[in-house]
Parts: C-alpha cells; structure tokens; sequence
C-alpha cells in the first residue's frame, strides 16, 4: 500500500510540477526556444566564437502557457569571444560563458545551468570559405521546487504526507559538445551541424536513488544565407531534436530586407515564419541596427492544446549585440549571416 501511495504522490509531482525525475526510474527533457538561431551556442556548442567581430552579447527570454497553468518561463544569456590563430590568422579560437535558468509549474521547478565553452574553427579550402569547427561545453546546474506551493488530496483531511522527499534541491555536472561544417563566400552562407547535449546524462534525484537522469539530446541543424538581390537574403533553416522518447523538428525561413547599408550604418529587417512540427506555427520579426539586433516570436499552438489555450501561445524576445575589440583582427573571412 506504501508503494501505491508513493508511485500515486510521484504523479502528482509530474503533473503539477513538470518535473519528470522523481521516485521512478524516469527521464527529463530540456526546455527549447523558438527562435533557435538567435542563440547559438544552445544550438551546437560548435558555434561558439564563428562571427565577424570579437565578441557577442546575446540573452533570450521565454514564456509559455499562462493561459493553462503558471507560466512556464525561460531565460538564457551568453557571451563568446572570437580569438584568430593560425600563421594567417584565418583560423578561430572560440571562448564562451553560458547561463540557462528555466521555472515552472505550481511548484515553481527551477533548472540553472552555468557552463563554459571552448571551441576551434579550422580554415581549408580555397578562397578561405570552407570552415570545420569542433566545441565543447562543461558546467554545473542546480535544481529546485517549493513543495510548500504543492496541494496533496491529505491537506483536505487528516492524512499526513510521509512519502514526499525531504531533498528540494539538487547539483550535477553537465558536458555537450559539437561539430559543424561552415561554407561562405560573398554572396551565400550555408552551415550543417551536430551535437550533443547532456553528454554524461546526469542524474537527478530527490530521494537519495540514482534512477533519474536527463536523457542525452541529439541535435541535428542546417541554414542557408542567400543572396536574391543586393538588398534582400533568404535565410531558410531546420533543426531536428531527439531527446528520450521525444523528438522536435522546426523549419521555417527569413527574409532579410536591408535598409540601408554603408561604412556607418547597417539597418535590416527580418520577416520569418516557422513550424514545429506538431505543435505551434511561429512568426518571427527581427531587427539590425548595426551591432544591436532585436527579435520577436510568438507561438501560435495549432496542434494538441490549441483549443485548450484558445491558440494564445509562447511570447519570446531575444537581443544580440556585437562588438569589435581595436587591435584585433581576423584575416579574410566573409561575413558569417547566422
């Protein structure tokens, strides 16, 4: 009878609080964002430090389904620097912080994760277009809840609960890594990549087990950057996710239209429109003002919950900012579009 009660209080705490590691043997998957190139490094560690300039300010930040239950909301800032090796100077050296903070359900589930990343960019090929990177990421998270926000069916009587775990938080260490392969030249920009998340596949538990972990993720994406006119691009890309038993693909693409464009200003919006295959419709609107970059999403639930949340969805804003340090240059490299 002890055994039912504690597997009935292990489904209370998935369905209130989302947290799918518990007394079970059970396995978790990630939060994701919609506007899955506006971060690289989430995307394959592989890209940390491949752009034009030195160095990269980038946050996003997420909220999803306030319409259903307590908001689910996400947060992520980055920063990498771009370092050129090599005798000509035409070779990457990548060096980045991560940090990713998710909450969620009654139970306010928090995840923070702080990591470093390192990767290398290597230039073969002629005409300096071809570029093979590697990168690897290795860090600490932290989870939580607060159990006092959690309503059991003994609060209404005189029952006691004796089964719900002592430990409201946790530690491990996490690993991800990459490759991707870059090609560029002056009027097109075309990547492919893999990578690795939760390498180590850490586990997590509150009741002294080591039954729970994160399942590994496996991610595979690709973009094209196009030029169709002097004053426009077509920024198409698709990125397939497989953790555990669940699995997301999202594709969809951008127009770039340039505004103005000159030795001072650099000015461009972005039209896109984006699915995640059975589950949101997301349209995208993006913003260049030089080193300064904003981006709006909102997903449109158009499968499963649709009804249930009224299509109301996932509001999402990212800003990157990109900077140059004097004295520090790379050699001929073409202007990297994502």
């Amino acid at each position: 009878m002890k055994e039912m009660k504690t597997y009935i209080i292990a489904f209370k705490f998935v369905c209130l609080t989302g947290i799918m590691s518990l007394p079970l043997k059970g396995y978790s998957q990630d939060s994701h964002f919609s506007q899955i190139y506006e971060i690289p490094i989430l995307l394959n560690p592989a890209r940390t430090g491949f752009f034009k300039d030195n160095y990269r300010l980038a946050g996003i930040y997420r909220s999803q389904w306030k319409e259903i239950t307590q908001p689910f909301k996400t947060i992520s800032g980055t920063i990498d620097l771009n370092i050129p090796a090599g005798k000509n100077r035409t070779n990457f050296v990548g060096i980045g912080l991560m940090n990713f903070a998710d909450k969620a359900g009654d139970a306010d589930y928090t995840s923070n994760y702080l990591e470093a990343v390192f990767s290398f960019h290597k230039n073969f090929g002629d005409n300096f277009s071809h570029y093979l990177g590697m990168g690897m990421m290795t860090g600490f998270a932290t989870t939580s809840f607060d159990i006092t926000k959690l309503t059991f069916d003994e609060d209404f009587g005189t029952g006691i609960n004796s089964d719900i775990p002592d430990i409201t938080s946790t530690n491990f260490f996490d690993m991800s890594a990459g490759i991707e392969y870059n090609f560029l030249n002056e009027k097109m920009h075309f990547n492919a990549g893999f990578s690795v998340f939760h390498l180590n596949e850490p586990g997590i538990s509150y009741f002294g087990n080591d039954a729970s972990r994160i399942n590994r993720k496996w991610v595979i994406s690709t973009g094209l950057a196009k030029s169709i006119s002097p004053m426009a691009e077509l920024l198409p890309r698709a990125a397939f996710f497989i953790q555990g038993p669940s699995s997301e693909f999202e594709f969809g693409t951008d127009v770039k239209i340039v505004l103005s464009k000159n030795s001072n200003t650099n000015y461009a919006i972005f039209l896109g429109a984006y699915l995640r295959l059975g589950d949101a419709f997301i349209p995208k609107f993006k913003i260049d003002m030089g080193d300064l970059s904003f981006g709006l999403s909102y997903d449109i639930p158009v499968y499963g919950l649709s009804e249930i949340s009224r299509l109301a969805g996932g509001p999402e804003l990212s800003i990157a900012f990109l900077g140059t340090v004097k004295g520090i240059s790379a050699g001929r490299v073409y202007n990297p579009r994502f």
